[in-house]
């Protein structure tokens, strides 16, 4: 009986190596140090993934570089990759699927991602930033109890400010898994409290893992949310933070921190003698400006003295009361020439006078009809007379009806012209005891003796109150 024997080939070998490897392990997550990167044309990257003790070729195509954070030889990285056969060679390697930093440099990571998303949303905008009160009275800080930056920053402050700038310590963990709930609740307590002008936030240095807590999401959006100012001293000048970028203040220090949210001492001295030297300079200027107005305002005085105000408003009075006389002769001057002119024009007009002429004419043409003799025309001159005679009655009548209608007219406006009339329709004339008109209530005025001419009579008066309307009331010069 002849053993048959089942022989692959070295291409069927390395295929079912491939295959029992992508089913047995899958994808799996490997951490080493990257070594001999090669990068190609085409965007393929090949390079070594090795630790201490071994070495596994890798493979990144160009689809995948996407999933892949930046990496150079030496950086240690953790990769996604799913383990097979590079069946032409038979060779074992890893297809990565995702790449990732390890250690400081998955941190790294991690901080550029959340700061790049952070930074989208406006966080780090100087426009929602607090600003910090000009003098802080009462200071908060939120650091370790243990360690040396609170004493740092007591110390900074006694420096700067010897009247002792007392601050309020809210203790929590500054490194651990502690650390981040801590600070977040401390910065909404304190937030809620508003005890404090100002927060500090501080820690001491130490590597990327230590001060991790400052990098995490949760403190950042915490400080962003505080209503309270926040000025961070995170780590050594060359440390920076998530919680840098979103405070209202970044120092480089807790000494900084300190330095920067307490007054210069020697500078408030500085300042306090330039503020007494310049209300000094500002005082005596003042002074010196009040003493010239007040030499104006007595040289006014002088100038506007009751005595010699009053003398210039009798001035006034008499060419007013001058003017007024003048006024009143020329308008009588000007009713009496209208009313002759009226009159003469009435005599013109009246019935009689066109009687007389009427008269005359008629005579004329009497005499004519008697110098005619013969009895015919006597007769027909007879009643042609008679007929003007009807004529000139129905004629004179009519002018006497409109003559007399005229007069009327002319008479009531005569009526309406005169002075006197106005006084009977119930105006007066409202004078004072010598005579002046007054035409304007004036507060001068109260408790004097007036007189009123009526129509038919004068009153004496008194004034109990003077009120002059404000829509009116002039300023006196």
């Amino acid at each position: 009986m002849t053993n048959e024997r089942s022989v692959l080939s070295v291409s069927e070998l390395n295929q079912q190596a491939d295959d029992l490897l992508r089913a047995s392990l899958g994808s799996v997550w490997v951490e080493g140090e990257v070594s001999n990167l090669k990068r190609y044309a085409s965007g393929h990257r090949y390079f070594s993934l090795k630790d201490a003790n071994a070495s596994v070729s890798c493979t990144l195509f160009r689809g995948q570089s996407r999933n892949a954070a930046a990496f150079a030889d030496g950086d240690r990285v953790q990769v996604l990759g799913r383990a097979g056969v590079y069946t032409a060679r038979g060779q074992f390697q890893l297809i990565v699927e995702r790449l990732e930093g390890a250690g400081e440099g998955r941190l790294l990571a991690e901080f550029q991602r959340l700061k790049a998303r952070l930074l989208a949303e406006g966080l780090f905008e100087p426009e929602r930033k607090l600003p910090l009160p000009p003098l802080v009275h009462r200071l908060g800080v939120i650091t370790s109890p243990q360690g040396d930056v609170r004493h740092d920053i007591a110390r900074t402050l006694a420096r700067r400010f010897p009247l002792l700038l007392p601050f309020k310590l809210y203790p929590v963990a500054v490194q651990g898994a502690a650390a981040v709930p801590q600070i977040v609740r401390t910065l909404e307590q304190a937030g809620q409290e508003a005890a404090v002008d100002v927060l500090i936030l501080a820690r001491g240095g130490g590597s990327l893992e230590d001060l991790w807590a400052f990098n995490e999401e949760a403190v950042a959006r915490a400080i962003a949310a505080c209503p309270i100012p926040v000025v961070t001293g995170i780590g050594h000048e060359t440390d920076t933070t998530i919680a840098d970028y979103v405070a209202d203040l970044r120092a480089s220090t807790p000494t900084a921190a300190a330095e920067a949210v307490s007054p210069d001492g020697a500078v408030l001295r500085r300042r306090l003698a330039e503020s007494r030297t310049r209300m000094q300079q500002t005082l005596a200027s003042q002074l010196r400006a009040r003493r010239e107005s007040l030499a104006q305002v007595l040289a006014r005085l002088r100038r506007m003295h009751p005595g010699r105000r009053l003398e210039q408003h009798l001035l006034r009075l008499d060419e007013l009361r001058g003017r007024l006389d003048r006024g009143v002769r020329r308008q009588g001057e000007r009713q009496r020439a209208r009313l002759r002119q009226l009159a003469l024009e009435l005599r013109l007009h009246s019935p009689a006078h066109r009687i007389v002429a009427l008269q005359a004419r008629l005579q004329q043409q009497r005499h004519r009809l008697l110098q005619a003799r013969p009895s015919r025309q006597l007769q027909l001159q007879r009643g042609r007379l008679e007929g003007l005679q009807e004529r000139l009655r129905r004629a004179v009548q009519n002018r006497l009806d409109r003559d007399r209608s005229r007069l009327d007219g002319v008479g009531g406006r005569l009526r309406a012209l005169d002075p006197e009339a106005v006084l009977h329709r119930g105006y007066s004339i409202l004078m004072t005891a010598d005579h002046r008109v007054i035409r304007r209530a004036e507060p001068a005025l109260a408790n004097a003796r007036l007189r009123a001419r009526l129509g038919r009579g004068e009153l004496d008066l008194q004034v109990v109150e003077v009120r002059i309307p404000s829509a009116t009331r002039k300023k006196r010069p």
